[in-house]
């Protein structure tokens, strides 16, 4: 692995290209379409590079545990490919431009959303995942703030619908991670981290799971009541959540839930991509 691959993996692109699609969704919400330039790009860019540099001091804080999960152990952090100190710089580095173009290019109040996200990400989701299986729910809140950070960046306040798209998100998460706890379970076990299958069980997460995609699902139809969203989005993400809803109801029944849980995982995915698309095409 070359030196620039290893910068590269250590902010976690596959977290961050998430998160942008729900912060341009948030952003195309508030403007109805109509895009100023340099706020958009502004918000892009810095939202990605905040994020980025939580990533890299998450990776450095749980080095020690990612050498114990398959999916994690190769990371630079563990191998040596980067240092400490240079990831130290790198994630300051990192977090200090893209704050300083939220600042510049875009507004106060989504630089707000973005300390609340880069904190509650590299300090408190990090230092709480070994301590409580809470965690999950905790580490959503920063998952929540790129799409009202985008929707912030355009309308320039907080409002209802701000509240309801965050909430939406952090809805979405919970089955979405609580998924990912089902079929690496084993793993986190190894790694002494306290998810919830390894504290409450197997079906009770599986519980958990359907109680949020059934929040989901309300925070979905309750979005289309309060905006002017077409009824197009009311079909298309609505009916994308109940299905997902339904599937994950299956689990409570099957026998082979890793498998189950594999495949809720892939569908939330899908269904993330859905709610953008209908959240921004409105």
């Amino acid at each position: 692995m070359s030196r620039l691959k290893a910068y590269y993996i250590m902010v976690k692109p596959g977290i961050i290209y998430g998160n942008l699609i729900t912060a341009i969704a948030g952003y195309l919400l508030a403007s109805k379409l109509s895009i100023n330039a340099s706020s958009f790009i502004g918000m892009i860019v810095g939202t990605g590079l905040v994020m980025g540099g939580a990533c890299v001091f998450n990776n450095l804080y749980d080095r020690d545990i990612d050498q114990m999960m398959k999916r994690t152990k190769n990371r630079p952090t563990v191998n040596g490919l980067i240092t400490a100190r240079s990831g130290i710089i790198y994630g300051i580095c990192l977090t200090i431009i893209g704050f300083g173009l939220l600042a510049v290019f875009v507004n106060w109040l989504c630089v707000a959303i973005g300390v609340i996200g880069f904190l509650d990400y590299a300090l408190i989701y990090t230092y709480f995942k070994r301590r409580t299986y809470h965690a999950t729910l905790i580490g959503s809140v920063s998952g929540a703030t790129p799409i009202v950070g985008g929707y912030v960046a355009y309308a320039g306040h907080l409002d209802l619908v701000a509240l309801l798209i965050g909430l939406m998100m952090l809805f979405w998460q919970m089955p979405h991670f609580y998924a990912i706890a089902l079929f690496r379970a084993k793993e986190y076990e190894k790694a002494k981290v306290p998810v919830l299958p390894l504290i409450k069980g197997l079906p009770a997460t599986v519980e958990y799971i359907v109680v949020y995609s059934v929040l989901f699902v309300l925070a979905v139809v309750s979005l289309y009541f309060i905006t002017s969203l077409h009824v197009y989005y009311l079909l298309l993400v609505g009916l994308t959540a109940v299905i997902w809803t339904i599937f994950n109801l299956r689990g409570m029944k099957v026998k082979e839930i890793e498998l189950w849980a594999k495949r809720s995982f892939r569908y939330s995915l899908a269904v993330m991509l859905v709610m953008s698309i209908g959240v921004a095409l409105r």
